[in-house]
């Protein structure tokens, strides 16, 4: 009787870590605050100002998830939750050119790089103005921002733009990033 080799089974799937396709956001901006919701209009942050020099991320239940702090000539620094220990920081990120038109911000994720470093960890170039901002970590981008156009409207507002965050990347750490980039202080 002759034996059939057997067939070795079929491979288990490989988990994704994030999502394969481009996640929007849409971003309401109302002064200091921002509300941002998903695709489907549920809002998903949200950015309100904890005081007169710090900024919280917030998911959608009301929980601080990021809080970002003005330390100073152009430098902010990320903390985890409601944390401003140094323990707890995630990132520090400093602006090294703001114009009307054009603004760069540097940024270094902690504890492996510091403002000191020469190469940072993630660039977002844009202007604040247009609602434009491109993050980028090395020569990838990682997210993106732009105005809200609709067709044919002569006139747009600039408080509404949307964030796509491209996939493999933390939409909470992004958006930390946009909040760091767009808000005044």
């Amino acid at each position: 009787m002759e034996q059939h080799p057997t067939c070795a089974p079929p491979p288990a799937p490989v988990p994704v870590a994030g999502a394969v396709v481009p996640v929007d956001f849409k971003v309401v901006k109302k002064g200091p605050e921002m509300a941002m919701h998903d695709a489907i209009g549920r809002l998903a942050f949200r950015a309100a100002g904890r005081d007169s020099w710090a900024t919280a991320l917030h998911d959608d239940a009301g929980g601080v998830l990021v809080t970002v702090r003005s330390s100073g000539q152009g430098e902010w620094q990320a903390f985890s939750g409601n944390s401003l220990e140094q323990r707890h920081i995630i990132f520090t990120a400093k602006v090294i050119s703001a114009s009307s038109s054009r603004k760069e911000v540097h940024v270094f994720i902690s504890p492996r790089s510091t403002v000191e470093d020469s190469k940072p960890s993630y660039r977002l170039i844009g202007s604040t103005y247009r609602r434009a901002c491109t993050i980028i970590k090395g020569d990838s981008i990682v997210a993106q921002t732009n105005l809200l156009y609709k067709l044919k409207k002569t006139i747009y507002s600039r408080r509404k733009f949307r964030v796509t965050i491209y996939p493999a990347n933390d939409n909470i750490l992004v958006m930390a990033m946009i909040v760091t980039f767009f808000v005044k202080k």
